[in-house]
Protein backbone atom coordinates (compact mmCIF):
# COMPACT_ATOMS: atom_id res chain seq x y z
CA UNK A 1 0.00 0.00 0.00
CA UNK A 2 0.90 3.72 -1.03
CA UNK A 3 1.25 5.85 2.75
CA UNK A 4 2.88 8.44 0.98
CA UNK A 5 0.31 10.43 -0.80
CA UNK A 6 -3.46 11.52 0.15
CA UNK A 7 -6.51 9.28 -0.99
CA UNK A 8 -8.89 11.17 -3.19
CA UNK A 9 -11.51 8.95 -2.32
CA UNK A 10 -12.42 6.42 -0.12
CA UNK A 11 -14.36 2.88 -1.67
CA UNK A 12 -16.57 1.08 0.39
CA UNK A 13 -17.64 -2.42 -0.58
CA UNK A 14 -19.67 -5.09 2.04
CA UNK A 15 -18.47 -7.97 0.50
CA UNK A 16 -21.08 -10.95 1.38
CA UNK A 17 -20.23 -12.71 -1.87
CA UNK A 18 -15.94 -13.53 -1.84
CA UNK A 19 -15.85 -14.64 -5.40
CA UNK A 20 -17.81 -11.94 -6.47
CA UNK A 21 -15.43 -9.64 -5.21
CA UNK A 22 -12.49 -11.48 -6.38
CA UNK A 23 -14.23 -9.92 -9.82
CA UNK A 24 -14.44 -6.61 -8.73
CA UNK A 25 -11.09 -6.22 -6.92
CA UNK A 26 -9.85 -7.08 -10.38
CA UNK A 27 -12.11 -4.60 -12.01
CA UNK A 28 -10.28 -2.00 -9.26
CA UNK A 29 -7.06 -3.12 -9.74
CA UNK A 30 -7.20 -2.56 -13.86
CA UNK A 31 -9.34 0.79 -13.94
CA UNK A 32 -7.80 2.77 -11.10
CA UNK A 33 -5.61 5.55 -11.36
CA UNK A 34 -5.52 7.61 -8.65
CA UNK A 35 -5.16 7.23 -4.71
CA UNK A 36 -7.60 5.66 -3.04
CA UNK A 37 -8.36 3.89 0.44
CA UNK A 38 -10.94 0.58 0.54
CA UNK A 39 -13.10 -0.34 3.83
CA UNK A 40 -14.76 -3.65 3.18
CA UNK A 41 -17.08 -4.91 5.66
CA UNK A 42 -17.99 -8.71 5.74
CA UNK A 43 -19.92 -10.87 7.72
CA UNK A 44 -18.77 -11.71 11.15
CA UNK A 45 -16.87 -14.97 11.14
CA UNK A 46 -16.11 -14.71 7.32
CA UNK A 47 -12.58 -15.26 6.56
CA UNK A 48 -10.69 -12.27 5.06
CA UNK A 49 -11.23 -11.47 1.37
CA UNK A 50 -9.11 -10.69 -1.28
CA UNK A 51 -7.43 -7.09 -0.87
CA UNK A 52 -6.71 -4.94 -3.87
CA UNK A 53 -3.51 -5.51 -5.54
CA UNK A 54 -3.33 -1.58 -7.03
CA UNK A 55 -0.48 0.83 -6.34
CA UNK A 56 -2.79 3.39 -6.04
CA UNK A 57 -4.34 1.95 -2.72
CA UNK A 58 -3.11 3.87 0.02
CA UNK A 59 -5.32 2.41 2.81
CA UNK A 60 -7.48 -1.11 2.95
CA UNK A 61 -9.09 -2.24 6.27
CA UNK A 62 -11.49 -4.96 6.45
CA UNK A 63 -14.43 -4.73 9.47
CA UNK A 64 -16.67 -7.67 10.43
CA UNK A 65 -20.03 -7.06 10.74
CA UNK A 66 -23.63 -9.21 11.94
CA UNK A 67 -25.37 -10.24 8.67
CA UNK A 68 -28.00 -7.76 8.38
CA UNK A 69 -28.79 -4.83 6.81
CA UNK A 70 -27.82 -6.32 3.62
CA UNK A 71 -25.26 -4.02 1.74
CA UNK A 72 -26.93 -1.06 3.75
CA UNK A 73 -26.62 -1.52 7.44
CA UNK A 74 -22.52 -2.51 7.21
CA UNK A 75 -22.34 0.89 5.14
CA UNK A 76 -23.29 2.69 7.76
CA UNK A 77 -21.85 1.12 10.11
CA UNK A 78 -18.31 1.81 8.65
CA UNK A 79 -19.30 5.43 8.06
CA UNK A 80 -19.04 5.87 11.87
CA UNK A 81 -15.95 4.09 12.38
CA UNK A 82 -13.13 6.37 13.94
CA UNK A 83 -10.95 4.12 12.68
CA UNK A 84 -11.62 4.93 9.10
CA UNK A 85 -9.29 7.69 7.79
CA UNK A 86 -11.45 11.08 7.14
CA UNK A 87 -12.51 11.60 3.61
CA UNK A 88 -14.73 13.96 1.44
CA UNK A 89 -15.84 11.87 -1.73
CA UNK A 90 -16.69 8.45 -1.02
CA UNK A 91 -18.23 5.26 -3.67
CA UNK A 92 -20.04 2.64 -1.76
CA UNK A 93 -20.00 -0.99 -3.79
CA UNK A 94 -21.30 -3.95 -2.60
CA UNK A 95 -21.09 -7.83 -3.94
CA UNK A 96 -24.79 -7.53 -5.63
CA UNK A 97 -25.90 -11.03 -6.55
CA UNK A 98 -29.41 -10.62 -6.50
CA UNK A 99 -29.62 -14.21 -7.23
CA UNK A 100 -34.10 -13.74 -7.45
CA UNK A 101 -32.85 -12.53 -11.05
CA UNK A 102 -31.54 -14.49 -14.31
CA UNK A 103 -29.81 -11.04 -14.99
CA UNK A 104 -27.80 -10.61 -12.01
CA UNK A 105 -24.01 -10.68 -12.79
CA UNK A 106 -25.05 -9.10 -15.81
CA UNK A 107 -27.23 -6.42 -13.45
CA UNK A 108 -23.87 -6.42 -11.11
CA UNK A 109 -21.18 -5.57 -14.13
CA UNK A 110 -23.49 -2.48 -15.36
CA UNK A 111 -23.50 -0.83 -11.76
CA UNK A 112 -20.33 -1.43 -11.45
CA UNK A 113 -19.00 -0.36 -14.70
CA UNK A 114 -20.49 2.53 -14.99
CA UNK A 115 -19.10 4.14 -11.53
CA UNK A 116 -16.23 3.42 -12.66
CA UNK A 117 -16.18 5.41 -15.62
CA UNK A 118 -12.94 7.51 -16.71
CA UNK A 119 -11.93 10.33 -19.04
CA UNK A 120 -8.84 9.26 -21.17
CA UNK A 121 -6.52 10.86 -18.30
CA UNK A 122 -7.47 8.06 -16.35
CA UNK A 123 -9.87 10.26 -13.93
CA UNK A 124 -12.83 8.57 -12.50
CA UNK A 125 -15.28 10.87 -13.58
CA UNK A 126 -18.08 10.60 -10.48
CA UNK A 127 -15.07 11.85 -8.81
CA UNK A 128 -14.36 15.09 -10.94
CA UNK A 129 -17.77 15.43 -11.19
CA UNK A 130 -17.90 15.54 -7.57
CA UNK A 131 -14.56 17.25 -6.55
CA UNK A 132 -15.68 20.33 -9.02
CA UNK A 133 -19.34 20.49 -8.86
CA UNK A 134 -20.14 21.18 -4.62
CA UNK A 135 -24.09 21.53 -5.12
CA UNK A 136 -23.88 17.30 -5.98
CA UNK A 137 -23.83 15.43 -3.18
CA UNK A 138 -24.35 11.68 -4.71
CA UNK A 139 -24.20 9.93 -8.33
CA UNK A 140 -25.98 6.98 -9.12
CA UNK A 141 -25.12 4.76 -11.77
CA UNK A 142 -25.86 5.21 -16.01
CA UNK A 143 -29.85 5.09 -16.00
CA UNK A 144 -30.24 4.41 -12.16
CA UNK A 145 -31.84 7.61 -10.77
CA UNK A 146 -35.19 6.36 -10.48
CA UNK A 147 -38.20 8.32 -9.71
CA UNK A 148 -39.26 7.80 -6.52
CA UNK A 149 -42.80 7.94 -7.02
CA UNK A 150 -44.82 4.52 -7.29
CA UNK A 151 -41.58 2.84 -5.51
CA UNK A 152 -41.73 3.30 -1.90
CA UNK A 153 -45.46 1.73 -1.06
CA UNK A 154 -44.55 -1.16 0.89
CA UNK A 155 -41.50 0.43 2.40
CA UNK A 156 -43.26 3.49 3.37
CA UNK A 157 -43.82 2.77 7.07
CA UNK A 158 -39.81 2.11 7.84
CA UNK A 159 -38.70 5.11 5.39
CA UNK A 160 -40.58 7.36 7.77
CA UNK A 161 -39.34 6.04 10.73
CA UNK A 162 -36.11 6.95 9.37
CA UNK A 163 -36.59 10.63 8.19
CA UNK A 164 -38.81 11.05 11.28
CA UNK A 165 -35.32 10.34 13.17
CA UNK A 166 -33.82 13.62 11.27
CA UNK A 167 -36.45 15.60 10.83
CA UNK A 168 -39.81 15.48 12.93
CA UNK A 169 -42.84 17.18 10.54
CA UNK A 170 -42.10 14.73 7.05
CA UNK A 171 -44.90 14.24 5.49
CA UNK A 172 -45.27 11.61 2.85
CA UNK A 173 -45.85 13.15 0.26
CA UNK A 174 -42.50 14.80 0.58
CA UNK A 175 -40.81 11.37 -0.69
CA UNK A 176 -42.45 11.33 -3.57
CA UNK A 177 -41.30 14.32 -5.96
CA UNK A 178 -37.61 12.99 -5.47
CA UNK A 179 -35.29 9.87 -6.84
CA UNK A 180 -33.26 6.84 -5.54
CA UNK A 181 -30.15 5.25 -6.92
CA UNK A 182 -31.21 1.64 -8.05
CA UNK A 183 -28.96 -0.77 -6.85
CA UNK A 184 -27.67 0.72 -4.26
CA UNK A 185 -24.24 1.82 -5.40
CA UNK A 186 -23.28 5.41 -5.72
CA UNK A 187 -20.85 7.94 -5.81
CA UNK A 188 -21.66 10.29 -2.66
CA UNK A 189 -19.60 13.10 -1.03
CA UNK A 190 -19.48 12.62 3.00
CA UNK A 191 -21.25 15.74 4.27
CA UNK A 192 -23.91 15.02 2.27
CA UNK A 193 -24.72 11.91 4.20
CA UNK A 194 -24.15 13.44 7.59
CA UNK A 195 -27.22 12.96 9.49
CA UNK A 196 -27.03 9.07 8.37
CA UNK A 197 -23.73 9.28 10.24
CA UNK A 198 -24.73 10.99 13.25
CA UNK A 199 -28.08 9.05 13.73
CA UNK A 200 -28.53 5.51 14.66
CA UNK A 201 -30.81 3.62 13.45
CA UNK A 202 -29.57 0.02 13.47
CA UNK A 203 -32.67 -0.91 15.37
CA UNK A 204 -34.74 -0.47 12.47
CA UNK A 205 -32.80 -3.51 10.59
CA UNK A 206 -34.76 -6.91 11.38
CA UNK A 207 -33.25 -10.33 10.89
CA UNK A 208 -31.80 -11.40 7.36
CA UNK A 209 -34.23 -14.40 5.62
CA UNK A 210 -34.31 -13.75 2.08
CA UNK A 211 -36.52 -10.90 1.75
CA UNK A 212 -36.99 -9.17 -1.68
CA UNK A 213 -38.47 -5.70 -0.88
CA UNK A 214 -40.29 -4.30 2.36
CA UNK A 215 -36.88 -4.17 4.50
CA UNK A 216 -34.97 -1.19 5.99
CA UNK A 217 -31.98 -1.86 3.48
CA UNK A 218 -35.11 -1.56 0.80
CA UNK A 219 -35.91 1.54 2.44
CA UNK A 220 -32.73 3.52 2.84
CA UNK A 221 -32.02 2.48 -1.07
CA UNK A 222 -34.67 4.83 -1.76
CA UNK A 223 -34.00 7.64 0.68
CA UNK A 224 -30.04 8.39 -0.04
CA UNK A 225 -30.88 10.71 -2.33
CA UNK A 226 -33.89 12.16 -0.15
CA UNK A 227 -31.20 12.46 2.64
CA UNK A 228 -28.68 14.45 0.43
CA UNK A 229 -31.25 16.69 -0.52
CA UNK A 230 -32.52 17.69 3.15
CA UNK A 231 -28.78 18.62 3.76
CA UNK A 232 -29.38 20.98 0.45
CA UNK A 233 -27.17 19.27 -2.44
CA UNK A 234 -28.08 17.48 -5.73
CA UNK A 235 -28.53 14.01 -6.85
CA UNK A 236 -27.42 13.15 -10.34
CA UNK A 237 -25.98 10.28 -12.22
CA UNK A 238 -23.52 9.16 -14.66
CA UNK A 239 -24.69 10.10 -17.59
CA UNK A 240 -25.60 13.61 -15.92
CA UNK A 241 -21.07 14.16 -15.49
CA UNK A 242 -19.83 14.80 -19.00
CA UNK A 243 -22.80 17.49 -19.46
CA UNK A 244 -21.97 18.78 -16.44
CA UNK A 245 -18.56 18.67 -16.87
CA UNK A 246 -18.42 20.67 -20.05
CA UNK A 247 -20.29 23.43 -18.84
CA UNK A 248 -17.67 24.85 -16.94
CA UNK A 249 -17.03 27.40 -18.44
CA UNK A 250 -19.59 28.96 -17.29
CA UNK A 251 -20.72 28.23 -14.27
CA UNK A 252 -24.08 27.27 -13.95
CA UNK A 253 -26.72 28.51 -11.14
CA UNK A 254 -28.30 26.45 -8.97
CA UNK A 255 -31.87 25.84 -11.32
CA UNK A 256 -29.76 25.32 -14.32
CA UNK A 257 -27.64 22.39 -12.81
CA UNK A 258 -31.37 21.11 -11.51
CA UNK A 259 -32.35 21.05 -15.41
CA UNK A 260 -28.95 19.84 -17.02
CA UNK A 261 -29.19 16.54 -14.85
CA UNK A 262 -32.95 16.66 -15.39
CA UNK A 263 -32.40 17.44 -19.13
CA UNK A 264 -30.14 14.71 -19.61
CA UNK A 265 -30.92 11.85 -17.20
CA UNK A 266 -31.20 8.46 -19.37
CA UNK A 267 -35.01 7.57 -20.13
CA UNK A 268 -34.64 3.96 -20.29
CA UNK A 269 -33.14 1.63 -17.65
CA UNK A 270 -31.76 -1.56 -19.66
CA UNK A 271 -32.16 -3.75 -16.42
CA UNK A 272 -36.23 -2.87 -15.32
CA UNK A 273 -38.75 -5.23 -15.06
CA UNK A 274 -42.17 -4.69 -16.66
CA UNK A 275 -43.46 -6.48 -13.84
CA UNK A 276 -42.08 -3.73 -11.48
CA UNK A 277 -43.23 -1.38 -13.99
CA UNK A 278 -46.74 -2.72 -13.50
CA UNK A 279 -46.57 -2.74 -9.72
CA UNK A 280 -45.60 0.87 -9.32
CA UNK A 281 -48.52 2.14 -11.08
CA UNK A 282 -50.59 -0.10 -8.93
CA UNK A 283 -49.44 0.33 -5.39
CA UNK A 284 -52.55 -0.79 -3.73
CA UNK A 285 -52.16 -4.56 -5.17
CA UNK A 286 -48.33 -4.76 -4.70
CA UNK A 287 -49.13 -3.79 -0.31
CA UNK A 288 -51.55 -6.97 -0.92
CA UNK A 289 -49.32 -8.60 -2.81
CA UNK A 290 -45.92 -8.55 -0.68
CA UNK A 291 -48.50 -9.60 2.64
CA UNK A 292 -49.66 -12.53 1.53
CA UNK A 293 -45.93 -13.71 -0.18
CA UNK A 294 -44.69 -12.63 3.24
CA UNK A 295 -46.80 -15.31 4.93
CA UNK A 296 -45.96 -18.08 2.02
CA UNK A 297 -43.54 -21.52 2.94
CA UNK A 298 -40.10 -21.07 1.30
CA UNK A 299 -40.67 -23.62 -0.58
CA UNK A 300 -43.25 -21.92 -2.33
CA UNK A 301 -41.37 -18.67 -2.50
CA UNK A 302 -38.97 -20.64 -4.50
CA UNK A 303 -41.55 -21.77 -7.14
CA UNK A 304 -42.69 -18.77 -7.74
CA UNK A 305 -39.17 -17.37 -8.16
CA UNK A 306 -38.39 -19.76 -10.82
CA UNK A 307 -41.79 -19.53 -12.43
CA UNK A 308 -41.27 -15.66 -13.25
CA UNK A 309 -37.56 -15.52 -13.60
CA UNK A 310 -37.08 -13.44 -10.33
Amino acid sequence: MNHTSQADFTIFVHVYYPVIWEEMVDELDTLIRQPFDLVITRPAGSRPVARAKSSYLRFATELEVDNQGRDVLPFLMALRQRSVPLFDIGLKLHTKLSPHRGDGDSWRRFLVGSLLQAESSGRLLGHKLLASEPSIGLIAPQAHLLPLGGRASINEEVMLKAVRRIEANVHPSMLEGSRFPAGSMFWFRRNALRTLIEIDFADLFVRESGQLDGTAAHAFERLFAFVVEREGQLAASMENAEPILRSHGAPLSRPELIELISNSLAQDNPFALPLADFWRHHPALLKCAHAIYARLPKSTVRLLRRSIGR
